[in-house]
């Protein structure tokens, strides 16, 4: 939410939106943050957080958005 508020769509230009991508997408790049086999450091530290729940629920969450 820090990074993409409630409505998925990144802060900075440099980031892709979440808004509407796709749920399974989402899932398996937080568990690759999680992992470490995708590298940012903000993404590792509120990944160890997340349980696998959560990280559907999140990425649900963010797939059921429309795109921009």
């Amino acid at each position: 939410a820090p990074c993409y508020g409630d409505e998925g769509i990144a802060k900075s230009i440099e980031v892709p939106n979440l808004a509407g991508q796709h749920n399974m997408y989402l899932y398996n790049q937080l568990r690759a943050f999680r992992s470490k086999k995708r590298q940012h450091k903000d993404m590792l530290y509120m990944s160890r957080q997340m349980t696998d729940d959560e990280m559907r629920a999140i990425a649900d969450y963010y797939a059921s958005l429309p795109p921009r």
